[in-house]
């Protein structure tokens, strides 16, 4: 086989159809048959429909390292599976779009109502004034077909998987290492911090409300859980503390800010560091 392995060489070989043809015929050998995945060289041909065997043997040979060849044939190798899981996803369709769905919330800098909509290869939550909208980076795979309580639950478990992520250093669009922080607002007309990562790996600059970094601590986790509600399935912007500007600043050097949990029985008073860190929960009863 040859011996083109880089990412890029990676997707530029598997971008013809053929190739892809034939990557995704073996995906399917796999997923019928993870412990014997081995799909034989005639019925791999005949699978993907090409009459010519030389042109075949040409597209199969540029694979690579997308696929291995055993003594019962041809397997797809986990980097072609890979490659096969990122075209699925949607990913690298840049004409992709979607929406807008209207969701529950309202925008925390107008007051509008919210929708998500899907272009440019983000998920924005907007008001409809570009300004205003949040960006995520997720898969139209995500999207795709679900609708209602069914697709915002969908979005709520990713975004939240995300915003833990970023919190303990992990980028979730490369899963390379990432600083994350607490940093104030970049932009002049909006004042107030937000919970920033910046990812060293592939550049992304993943942006959420302050709030947003306490989503996944245990102690908010279970006040929610007490309450019957399952914070991790729940939309973050319905949620008042994870609103644009629901932080307070309590000092500044070293930098602490602070989120009030407002619950029907409980508030938890929730202070971060400069590194999106929790550095203490405070209970108290809703009217103290």
């Amino acid at each position: 086989m040859g011996a083109e392995s880089s990412p890029r060489a990676a997707f530029e070989l598997a971008s013809n159809d053929t190739r892809m043809a034939i990557l995704h015929e073996l995906a399917e050998a796999f997923r019928e048959s993870p412990i014997d995945p081995f799909v034989a060289y005639s019925d791999l041909r005949e699978g993907v429909g090409v009459r010519d065997k030389g042109n075949f043997n040409y597209h199969l040979d540029r694979l690579g390292d997308l696929v291995t060849e055993g003594s019962d044939g041809y397997a797809v190798s986990s980097v072609g599976l890979t490659v096969v899981s990122a075209v699925a996803s949607g990913s690298l369709d840049p004409d992709w779009t979607w929406g807008p769905a209207d969701v529950p919330g309202e925008c925390s800098f107008c007051g509008d109502a919210l929708a998500l909509r899907y272009e440019n290869g983000h998920l924005l939550l907007t008001c409809g004034v570009d300004d205003h909208a949040l960006l995520f980076p997720v898969s139209p795979s995500l999207l795709d077909g679900h609708e209602g309580d069914a697709l915002l639950e969908r979005v709520a478990v990713v975004l939240t998987h995300q915003a833990e992520g970023i919190r303990r250093g992990v980028c979730p669009e490369c899963e390379g290492d990432l600083t994350p922080g607490i940093v104030p607002e970049p932009k002049p007309e909006q004042d107030g911090y937000f919970f920033h990562g910046d990812c060293r790996g592939c550049g992304f600059q993943h942006g959420f409300p302050v709030g947003a970094a306490a989503l996944s601590h245990p102690e908010v986790v279970a006040a929610y859980a007490t309450e019957g509600i399952d914070l991790r399935a729940t939309p973050f912007w319905t949620l008042e503390w994870c609103r644009v500007g629901a932080e307070t600043v309590v000092a500044e050097d070293p930098l602490r800010v602070r989120v009030d949990v407002r619950l029907p029985e409980e508030m938890l008073i929730v202070t971060l560091d400069g590194d999106a860190d929790v550095v203490s929960v405070e209970g108290r009863k809703p009217s103290e």
